[in-house]
């Protein structure tokens, strides 16, 4: 069931291909407030990182992922609560 006030954290397309994708690290804790364009959470690819920055203004309420969990464009990577 979709949540109306919940917003997903998404891998967006890096048009990388045969290239692993890990999650780095995560820039904010769980339950901390973030802007929209915050930057959240860092991913590793090969030598270049990249940031995935929050779609919505709110409190970072879930991460689905780890350090060194292996990532693909399109997977939500976290959830903010919009409206907290």
């Amino acid at each position: 069931m979709l949540r109306e006030d919940l917003q997903p954290l998404i891998l967006p397309e890096l048009g990388l291909t045969d290239i692993l994708v890990r999650t780095s690290l995560w820039l904010v804790p769980r339950g901390s407030f973030v802007r929209e364009g915050d930057r959240v959470v860092e991913v590793l690819a090969g030598e270049v990182t990249f940031d995935v920055v929050s779609p919505a203004s709110g409190v970072l309420c879930e991460q689905h992922t780890e350090e060194d969990d292996i990532v693909s464009e399109g997977q939500i990577l976290g959830h903010i609560r919009v409206g907290a």
